[in-house]
């Protein structure tokens, strides 16, 4: 039996190839929003737990830079959860489409390197509240730094094991599927999104020599060239960061 997450043949109906971009789509986007809610959301709250009980009391009551106020929780906090979910679905996608193009376990290993250095600087802000009154400022850089690789990391180890049985255990996909069942109907910009990652997938699908490359060589060059310029260009940018911090 043909796997659901296999690639339709060459010359397949267009429905074909739409399909299968759609089963990718949701896939992604399910496990990288478990990512994000997991890691981004209750990871992050983990990690300011911790910076709140190593820093001063004069920390409590200040508003971080995700909005929030530290040592309470409140509605910005179920906010920030929905945001780090509907963040880590978007990502999620990249990393699905990266991954599709770089095997094994070294690709792997460049796409949440890639992904967790350009993710952080993002998070760590020289002049922001969290890296200026927290302490200890170097134990804060590291966790803020961990928090996107780890993101990644889990997408993809998730993504590996829930392909087996996506789309074939309609039982276990809803469950799987929940993040976008609750999170897309709040934040409408999730639906644009989808629309245009689907339309850009099917098509590059019908253009043939978009999808040789993608089925050859070609690709998986492109795509780790293009995930090596990000992991150095976004290590210097995270390195400046935590320098300029500690």
């Amino acid at each position: 039996m043909t796997s659901p997450l296999a690639l339709p043949p060459t010359g397949a109906e267009a429905a074909e190839d739409f399909a299968f971009v759609w089963r990718w789509l949701l896939l992604g986007m399910a496990t990288g929003g478990w990512a994000g809610f997991l890691v981004g959301g209750v990871g992050g709250r983990i990690a300011m737990f911790v910076l709140r009980l190593t820093s001063t009391d004069s920390v409590r009551g200040t508003q971080s830079d995700d909005g929030f106020t530290i040592g309470q929780l409140s509605g910005a906090t179920v906010f920030l959860l929905a945001v780090t979910t509907v963040l880590g679905m978007v990502v999620g996608v990249a990393l699905v489409c990266a991954r599709s193009q770089m095997p094994g376990s070294a690709g792997a290993v460049l796409i949440v390197l890639a992904a967790g250095t350009l993710g952080a600087p993002q998070i760590i802000k020289p002049n922001g509240v969290d890296f200026t009154r927290l302490a200890p400022l170097p134990l804060a850089c590291a966790m803020f730094t961990l928090i996107p690789l780890g993101g990644a990391a889990l997408t993809l180890w998730i993504t590996a094991r829930w392909s087996v049985w996506w789309r074939r255990n309609p039982r276990r996909t809803v469950l799987a599927a929940l993040p976008l069942v609750l999170v897309v109907p709040t934040f409408f910009v999730s639906i644009p999104f989808i629309v245009v990652s689907l339309a850009i997938g099917g098509m590059a699908l019908r253009v043939g020599r978009l999808r040789q490359a993608l089925t050859n060589r070609i690709g998986t060059i492109v795509v780790t060239m293009l995930a090596g310029a990000i992991l150095v260009a976004a290590s210097v940018a995270l390195v400046s960061d935590i320098a300029e911090i500690v």
